[in-house]
Formats: C-alpha cells, structure tokens, sequence
C-alpha cells in the first residue's frame, strides 16, 4: 500500500510540474524563420523590434524579406528580414518608405539640421511632403523621379 501511495504522489507531483519551459528565441523550418516569445506565441501580421532591429512577420508569423506594402507604406527587408527603412524620429518606429514620404536626401533641399533627416544605411532621408523647394513649391510624388 505505501508504494501506490508513493507512486501517486510521484506521479501528482510529475503532472503539476511537467510545464513546457518556453525561451524567447528565433526557430526555423522548411516554410522559414519565425521569433518565439518568452509565452510560446509569435508576432503575426506586424513590424516587430527584436534586439536592435525590425521585422517584419506574415500572417502565418514568419519573417519576411524583400519589399512589403503595409497601410503605412513600402518597407524593403534585407535578406535576414532586416528592416532597412529610415526610423521615424517621432515616432521611434520604421518609415513607410519610398512612396510612404520618405525619399533619399538631395542638396536641393536645404540642410539636413532644418530638414530632420534621418542617416540611415549610408544615406539621409527625408518626408518629402514636408519639404519646400527652392522654388518655393511643396515637394510631391512626382518628387521622387528626380532622385
């Protein structure tokens, strides 16, 4: 009789503390690269920061490269899923970029101080709608051909 006694609770103590352990991690498969939080879910449908850097993952949750339209925006993801839009200083997130007002910065413009560029990947960026030209016109979509 003590042994089914110690048995049971072997076995109760087995089951209360069989938790699956979680860590925050990326994981792959043969469909690709996704981000594992801490809680076992995954980011889906977003731009997410891990570490240092954005993301941005699909409806199934994997990580995407290449060019993706969001509502806010063309983003351009390098081959690791890397972000590679200006952060928006106000906002401290990516900048839908090149047709969500951001184009590379070009001496016509003025100075970057007046301007609030933004460097990034060895270029400054500007929100071209927010931009007076020389000539004393708003900057436009039909902007971006010039650069």
């Amino acid at each position: 009789m003590r042994k089914v006694q110690l048995f049971l609770v072997a076995a109760l103590l087995a089951a209360a503390f069989s938790m699956t352990a979680y860590a925050a991690d990326w994981k792959n498969n043969d469909k690709g690269w996704w981000y594992q939080y801490d809680d076992g879910t995954y980011p889906v449908n977003k731009l997410e920061k891990i570490g240092e850097y954005w993301y941005y993952f699909n409806e199934a949750g994997y990580a995407q490269s290449g060019w993706v339209q969001l509502d806010t925006g063309w983003y351009e993801l390098n081959d690791y899923g890397i972000c590679q839009n200006p952060i928006d200083p106000s906002t401290q997130q990516p900048a839908g970029a090149p047709y969500g007002g951001w184009i590379k910065y070009v001496d016509w413009f003025g100075s970057k101080e007046e301007l609030g560029a933004v460097y990034h990947n060895n270029f400054y960026w500007i929100k071209f709608y927010d931009i007076e030209k020389p000539d004393n016109t708003n900057a436009n979509q039909s902007d971006l051909n010039q650069v």
